[in-house]
């Protein structure tokens, strides 16, 4: 009776809370004249890691770099891109179409911080390469080198926390 107890409880608390998603999105933070800079992500982060480090000074968890609430902060010339871990109550797919005009780099807005994104449908003769000539960075597709497509992209629209 007792373990049945604590079932009902949990699937209350679910009902009442709703149940959230750990989900990982990607930004930019860059620590210039190695001065403290917090970039905000517009959601509360659990945690951060280097992606790519674009700089010759360490990035070092909780030294150079570290999440707090709604920002990712970095200091003592650490410049990376990073990786944030985060909990979304609601997650959405849906797609968004954007195109790279004359070859020329172009970014197009969704309506949360993207977690994933696929082609849907091509529709240039260019070739739409993941990392190559598009991507994602914090709530923004980007394109380059000639790629237009229709994109399908899941992100999380939750309401967004101010830095």
């Amino acid at each position: 009776m007792e373990g049945q107890m604590m079932v009902v409880f949990s699937l209350c608390l679910i009902g009442m809370w709703g149940t959230s998603e750990a989900v990982t999105g990607i930004f930019d933070c860059d620590s210039n004249g190695y001065q403290y800079k917090s970039c905000c992500t517009g959601v509360r982060g659990i945690s951060a890691s280097v992606m790519t480090k674009r700089s010759r000074s360490s990035c070092d968890a909780g030294y150079s770099f570290a999440v707090n609430g709604c920002s990712l902060w970095v200091n003592h010339g650490c410049r990376a891109r990073f990786y944030v871990n985060f909990n979304c109550r609601n997650v959405k797919t849906s797609n968004a179409d954007c195109s790279s005009r004359n070859y020329k780099y172009a970014e197009c807005p969704v309506g949360g911080v993207i977690t994933s994104i696929n082609v849907a449908k091509k529709h240039s003769r260019s070739s739409c390469d993941f990392n190559k000539s598009f991507g994602f960075l914090a709530n923004k597709i980007w394109v380059d080198d000639g790629c237009r497509a229709t994109f399908t992209v899941q992100y999380c629209a939750d309401r967004k926390c101010s830095c």
